[in-house]
């Protein structure tokens, strides 16, 4: 295999990160499934494609953090309007616990990693000479 990945390729590759098919892929680089499959095995590929894809992932996590305020308003609503029906309102009850809940439980998870590398780095630091 060449060491280089074709410019065709490499956006071949990019859009099957993206969520394209192994045959969309093949046609954005004009070229066939089976070649495209055959790059795949380039010690590059693997980082093009994880790239595209969190790429993808981060774009997607930004539009539902900018919806996340007027999302959680409107379940909260649904949640505690009388007039929805108890087998809608239970979803929407629960989405709200659990949001919350998974909220809380990241705050924490976040602490505790935090206090993790600390004492890490601490033990990591520079070696103290013992005088004996």
């Amino acid at each position: 295999m060449k060491n280089e990945i074709p410019e065709n390729i490499r956006m071949g590759l990019i859009a099957k990160g993206e969520g394209a098919t192994w045959d969309t892929a093949a046609k954005l680089a004009k070229t066939t499934r089976y070649e495209m499959q055959q790059w795949r095995n380039h010690p590059d590929a693997d980082a093009i494609i994880n790239t595209a894809f969190h790429l993808c992932l981060e774009e997607a996590y930004g539009v539902l953090a900018n919806a996340a305020p007027a999302l959680s308003r409107r379940l909260v609503e649904i949640g505690l309007d009388p007039k929805t029906k108890p087998y809608a309102a239970t979803p929407a009850i629960l989405g709200c616990m659990s949001i919350l809940q998974e909220g809380v439980i990241n705050r924490q998870n976040k602490l505790e990693m935090r206090k993790i590398r600390e004492s890490i780095e601490r033990l990591e630091g520079e070696p103290q000479a013992i005088d004996i």
